[in-house]
């Protein structure tokens, strides 16, 4: 079977999942809306898990759909200003920093990269999420950095922050698909294939993703690529 062949595949299957997603979470409510004086409290709360995992169920194949028609489009490689993905990505995740008091770090001066865009924006988005999601500090206190140097011909995009960190026994797992959220289930799994994802992209590019890391302090990404 051919990439093509696997991606029309993946769309048929996605398709044909997402209308018995969509009918257990319209449905069920329905129920809650329309017959909710009749259910008690336990009642009200099996409805309400069953909606919760139909729409993660909806996210999961929307996240799988993404990443598999990502990595599978050929990059489009053209001289971007970083500042524009760096902007594009906050504004993304503008409700969550907002909402946890987050102070973003970007320096004033950011290079122009050869890149596919789009792509990069996913990549350093999952840094920025994965930043966001695995902290432990109170709103106000968290911090994310986004720092850039050059040498040796590369690149280097560093996303800093002062989260949980990740035990270094288990560092060489973050980047396989589902890495985090296996390391990470008390928070509800957390962005599960967005490290893989950004691996991928990078190393599409000819660059490299590396991460270094302490426990309860926190963790700096960097994205090294070869320079324009």
């Amino acid at each position: 079977m051919t990439q093509d062949e696997l991606v029309r595949l993946f769309s048929v299957l996605s398709h044909d999942l997402k209308s018995p997603i969509f009918a257990v979470d319209g449905f069920s409510e329905l129920l809650l809306s329309d017959y909710g004086d009749k259910l008690d409290e336990e009642g009200h709360d099996f409805l309400r898990r069953v909606r919760v995992g139909a729409q993660h169920m909806k996210r999961v194949l929307d996240d799988m759909s993404h990443i598999v028609k990502s990595l599978t489009r050929p990059n489009v490689i053209r001289s971007t200003p970083l500042r524009e993905i760096v902007e594009e990505v906050i504004h993304k995740y503008n409700y969550m920093i907002e909402q946890g008091g987050v102070s973003i770090d970007v320096p004033a001066d950011l290079p122009v990269v050869n890149v596919d865009a789009e792509k990069m924006r996913d990549a350093l988005g999952a840094l920025v999420a994965n930043a966001l999601f695995f902290t432990d500090r109170e709103n106000g206190a968290r911090k994310i950095a986004i720092d850039t140097s050059t040498a040796d011909g590369k690149v280097r995009i560093c996303v800093r922050d002062n989260g949980t960190g990740i035990d270094p026994r288990y560092v060489h797992q973050i980047f396989e698909l589902g890495g985090m959220s296996k390391l990470d289930k008390q928070r509800g799994g957390g962005p599960g294939y967005g490290l893989y994802l950004a691996k991928q992209i990078i190393e599409s590019h000819g660059g490299e993703l590396t991460v270094e890391t302490t426990p309860g302090e926190g963790s700096t990404f960097c994205l090294v690529l070869p320079a324009s």
